[in-house]
């Protein structure tokens, strides 16, 4: 009567909330299934955070239908209490089958689990990873082998597979193609984390104690461990918490993602095809999270090309990353990356598969780089509208990481205290330790990288402690539903109220041959709708300590059937399936499939590429000055902006020849074509070799009829008095020969050059020269002045006072152009914090019109700007290279500069503004590291969390300062509609990056051609390096009075690019390629 009753309220609730649009699409559904699992942990004096580390990592979900009836199971682990076993009834019914299937694992600490038919038998077992306390009867790993009744048996020991240790997850996989599967261990440290110093080399010493990771070859339903052979790194740095399988290099073969928890790196194993695999996470990855967690692997925009996300404990909020993020210095992160730990960053990241181009690290673009102590993310089409959405599964019980608790209730102090007051000191501390519940977040996908946070819209506001989760079609109606396990709360359901008629879905089981029977390693791809597409791969083994089943799902929006379907499955054979019905589960037998192969499925490639040629040899060398010392407060170093590069036929050979700048203390050099070859022309540069090149211009000075070269000197690593700041023009004496001229230019004061600009503004045949000062040397964020020199003739310059010019800003670019087309010369200037500024040229004075020009509201960290008619329409519009999206910048972020601590030098304080208030960025150790002054005044790390910068400093102080803001961090172009500039972004792609040079290297009657670059390494850990680029050609068209952009293509240049300069070399249209502390790059291009 009871399971009557049941199955109603099921019915009536299926219709009630499928007809209702405006509830939400999850609901609850634990109480209703039968499905009750509650994770309990109590801590003791013996067992608790302090003596076992990964006390609150809570326990794991798999998922799979253990008795072949077509409806999905599901298994919890757990860590304290039994695991549970949960037989599908039907209706989104479950009972507990747990005792008679003997699969408890009571009285030992189980972590992750995975369905697997480990023998072939058609069967799916279940293997469990132990962890916890050492001892145990049944302490190490067990395999349970299904017995087709409902029963399992223990079988590790028979199978090998009874590993002891801190094991954690393990995933099987075919992963040499010979039909049976494989196995991945993954494994924690023993070691204490505390107990390790940044020492190269120590992941390729296997663990002395056989505790590290292991991998398994199957022979004969018997797992042979061959760690070692394959190449698979089992050392006792390994702080692994998720493996991640998927063909990452798209080659048809199963590689390894390895997320590694505290300093140890991630791995990326490559499957060489051989029965090894090579690490290569540094060749591949530019970016990794620095405490990695869960991960999981999917096709996000439907290129066919699987993506990554990894998961990290980054508070969400600012106020809470101020009370609970601790960040690496400067130092140590160097110290890192020098002993081989590469770049790692306290944050998610979302790794975009960019195919030849590798992968591009966008967490913060896509908004995802922060979402709190986070454990499982799983990838999944969760409204069936064709794009997979993220879900990720946070909280910690106890907040381990407290600033304040650290600082002042667990520190020595009190520790003492509690010692002498009696027992259990420990419980004591971990009493006192904050817990606070959060939510789970849930993250739409739009499309392109764009994702919408729905965590309340769609039902997921219960805060939590959630750990493992899984996804699945649980009552067979074509969505997925999800199931959540949870630390000291009862486990969640969520049964998904899709309207499935609306938003489709088309599902598969897949039967394989030989030991693989649910061919896991399948990758599958449809086609349907006009030109859509998408991909998945069948591991189901994934997230954090979980499995998902092995039925596979594609939502496909409102698409009644597919076109077809391409199966490539494990052994490489194809399968090909057209005219699919949706909203149905299609049965595919691998034995039907062809040898027949399909090279589009695998090494997709870029359309165009580069050809490297070899013209000259020069490396940039950057000094090693770090800004941070100078100026404490600065979210990155702004020291590292060359080379400059430019280039003229010097000897009339019609070859280029070129200028490339150096950095402090490297000698600045000219390139002088002859024949074949280039000579390298060393003097007078040396002379100079202590500036620092910041930019370059050849130009006629003198009007004899040769080009004279003007350099610019800048660098933050100088005093404001050094005379080696000063600008240089050297004078062409002939035959590749120049000479310095001291009294070209008078300068009354040494300052940091970050623009040039050569121009006749006068009309009088004499080219003029705009300087634009790049910073204050000593105290950034001061806006500088621009300088114009009228050329006198013979190589005299006289600087014009403009008063316009004065304190415009950070300067980095300006350009000369006729833009109210009056005939006289105007100047567009651009910089850091400020806008894209117009100055009118009226009878050689410059008026100030930004305004009229609608540009005032253009704020920007600008790098550079180009001037063009990209419309032709007659007038000029603007292309602006910016800071990008895919960092910790914000465009309603302000900049508060003034002598905070008054010791007569300027600070700045960078917020975020939120609610109206203006709240600083920093961390509140780095705040009054730098201002002691202000210590008494905030004492805890809770309290400096709430304080905006008006109630940290008094009233006089914030109206006295400089505040600068800002209104765009997008590259952009800005189209002349009537003298009134309108902006629009550049693509998405160009935005992942801070842009440094924009050039136009084609013209036609469709548009332009343009090539960008950039990227910026110094930065901050905490905010992290901006990497994402490796620069590209594009395509601006007009068509039908709009604009559109085409043809965006990679250059796969790595590097940090500084400065293009456009050439033809024997009538080859071709590009140097100015890359910051490398070689030179030199390519032709179509």
């Amino acid at each position: 009567m009871i399971r009557i009753f049941i199955k109603l309220l099921y019915s009536l609730t299926f219709i009630f909330f499928s007809c209702d649009k405006h509830e939400k699409r999850f609901i609850r559904f634990e109480e209703e299934s039968g499905l009750i699992f509650e994770n309990n942990l109590e801590y003791n004096e013996n067992l608790n955070p302090y003596t076992y580390r990964n006390f609150y990592n809570g326990g794991g979900v798999a998922l799979g239908d253990i008795n072949n009836d077509g409806l999905i199971d599901v298994y919890f682990t757990g860590n304290i209490v039994d695991n549970k076993l949960f037989l599908n009834k039907g209706n989104f019914y479950f009972e507990d089958i747990t005792s008679t299937a003997g699969v408890a694992c009571s009285y030992v600490w189980s972590t992750g689990a995975t369905f697997a038919d480990v023998n072939g038998d058609g069967f799916l077992d279940i293997y469990v990873c132990k962890s916890g306390p050492p001892g145990g009867k049944n302490r190490n790993n067990e395999l349970f082998i299904n017995n087709g009744d409902l029963t399992f048996t223990e079988k590790s020991k028979e199978y090998n597979l009874n590993i002891t240790g801190l094991s954690v997850h393990s995933a099987f996989f075919d992963y040499d193609k010979d039909g049976d599967l494989d196995c991945y261990i993954l494994n924690n440290s023993f070691r204490n984390v505390g107990g390790y110093d940044l020492i190269e080399g120590q992941r390729k010493i296997p663990d002395p104690d056989g505790q590290g990771n292991k991998f398994f070859e199957n022979v004969e339903n018997k797992f042979i461990d061959v760690t070692q052979k394959v190449n698979i790194f089992s050392s006792n740095i390994g702080f692994g918490l998720g493996i991640t399988l998927s063909d990452f290099n798209n080659d048809g073969w199963t590689d390894i993602f390895i997320s590694n928890d505290f300093f140890e790196k991630d791995y990326l194993y490559i499957n060489n095809k051989d029965k090894t695999f090579s690490e290569n996470s540094s060749k591949y990855f530019k970016s990794l999270s620095l405490g990695s967690m869960g991960a999981d692997s999917a096709d996000l925009d439907n290129d066919l090309l699987t993506d990554l996300f990894v998961t990290e404990m980054l508070p969400k909020s600012l106020e809470r990353k101020k009370t609970k993020a601790v960040y690496d210095s400067w130092d140590k992160h160097q110290l890192a990356v020098s002993k081989g730990y590469y770049y790692q960053y306290p944050r998610n990241v979302l790794q975009r598969n960019y195919g030849d181009s590798g992968f591009l690290e966008i967490g913060r673009y896509s908004n995802l780089a922060a979402t709190e102590w986070s454990w499982a993310s799983m990838i999944f089409d969760m409204d069936n509208d064709g794009l997979r959405d993220i879900f990720i599964a946070n909280g910690i019980f106890k907040d381990l990481l407290d600033r304040d608790y650290l600082a002042y209730m667990a520190n020595k102090e009190r520790i003492s205290n509690l010692m002498k007051s009696g027992d259990e000191v420990i419980k004591k501390l971990i009493d006192i330790m904050p817990s606070k519940a959060v939510k789970n977040n849930i993250y739409k996908n739009n499309g392109d990288f764009d994702f919408t946070e729905l965590t309340d819209k769609w039902g997921f506001d219960t805060p939590s402690f959630s750990n493992g989760m899984a996804f699945g079609d649980l009552d067979n109606d074509g969505d997925q539903d999800i199931v959540i396990n949870n630390v000291n709360m009862k486990s969640f359901v969520y049964k998904n109220q899709n309207n499935n008629q609306k938003s489709k879905s088309i599902s598969f089981n897949l039967k394989g041959v030989n030991n693989n029977k649910n061919a896991i390693g399948t990758k599958l791809t449809i086609y349907y709708g006009k030109g859509k597409s998408s991909m998945t791969e069948h591991f189901p083994s994934r997230g954090f300590q979980s499995s998902i089943s092995n039925k596979i799902h594609f939502g496909v929006g409102e698409s009644e059937k597919i076109d077809s379907l391409i199966i490539s499955w494990p052994n490489n054979k194809i399968s090909k399936l057209y005219n699919l019905k949706t909203n149905i589960t299609h049965n595919i037998d691998q034995k039907n499939s062809s040898n027949s192969n399909i090279p589009s499925l695998f090494n997709k490639k870029n359309e165009e590429k580069l050809n490297q040629i070899d013209v000259l040899n020069h490396r940039h060398i950057e000094n090693k000055f770090v800004d941070f010392n100078k100026e404490r407060l600065v979210p990155q170093m702004f020291s590292n902006e060359g080379p400059a590069i430019t280039s003229s036929d010097l000897n009339n050979d019609n070859a280029p020849d070129f200028f490339i700048g150096s950095s402090k203390n490297q000698i600045s050099s000219l390139f002088l074509s002859s024949g074949l070859s280039y000579k390298k022309i060393e003097t007078p540069f040396n002379f100079n070799k202590k500036s620092e090149d910041t930019d370059a211009v050849f130009f006629d000075s003198d009007n004899d009829g040769d080009d004279d070269l003007y350099v610019s000197s800048g660098g933050k690593s100088f005093s404001r008095y050094d005379s080696n700041l000063n600008d240089r023009l050297y004078v062409n004496e002939g035959n590749g020969k120049f000479k310095l001229s001291n009294s070209s230019f008078l300068f009354d004061k040494p300052f940091s050059t970050g623009a040039v600009a050569v121009g006749d503004f006068n009309n009088d045949s004499l080219i003029d020269v705009f300087v634009g000062e790049r910073y204050d040397v000593d105290s950034y964020g001061i806006p500088v002045s621009g300088r114009l020199y009228k050329n006198l003739g013979n190589n005299k310059f006289i600087n014009i006072k403009i008063k316009s010019f004065e304190n415009i800003g950070l300067i980095t670019s300006a350009k000369w152009v006729d833009i109210n087309s009056d005939n006289n010369l105007d100047l567009v200037v651009a910089g850091e914090w400020m806008s894209i500024k117009v100055f009118i040229n009226i009878d050689g004075d410059f008026i100030d019109k930004t305004k009229d020009y609608a540009l005032d509201k253009s704020n920007g960290l600008w790098n550079d700007v180009e001037i063009e008619d990209i419309d032709h329409d007659g007038d000029f519009d603007i292309i602006a290279a910016n800071f990008g999206e895919n960092n910790f910048y914000k465009a309603n972020m302000k900049m508060f500069v003034n002598d905070f601590d008054l010791n007569g030098f300027k600070e700045q304080i960078i917020c975020y503004e939120i609610g109206g208030k203006n709240y600083p960025i920093l961390d509140k150790d780095e705040l009054i590291a730098q201002l002691p002054t202000i210590k008494k005044k905030i004492v805890y790390y809770k309290d400096y969390s709430n304080l905006s910068i008006d109630q940290i400093f008094e009233k006089e102080t914030i109206e006295s300062s400089t505040v600068l803001n800002l209104n765009t961090l997008q590259s952009s172009i800005f189209i002349n509609e009537g003298g009134k500039f309108k902006r629009i972004s550049l693509p998405p792609e160009i935005n992942y990056s801070t842009m440094y040079d924009i050039e136009i290297v084609e013209k036609n009657n469709r548009g332009i051609k343009i090539v960008v670059g950039g990227n910026q390494y110094n930065i901050k850990p905490q905010f992290g390096r901006q990497d994402a680029s490796k620069g590209y050609f594009l395509n601006i068209e007009i068509s039908n009075d709009s604009i559109s952009y085409s043809n965006l293509e990679p250059l796969n240049i790595d590097g940090q690019i500084r400065k293009f300069e456009i050439f033809n070399l024997n009538n080859i249209k071709s590009i140097a390629v100015g890359i910051n502390n490398e070689k030179t790059k030199f390519f032709e291009y179509n």
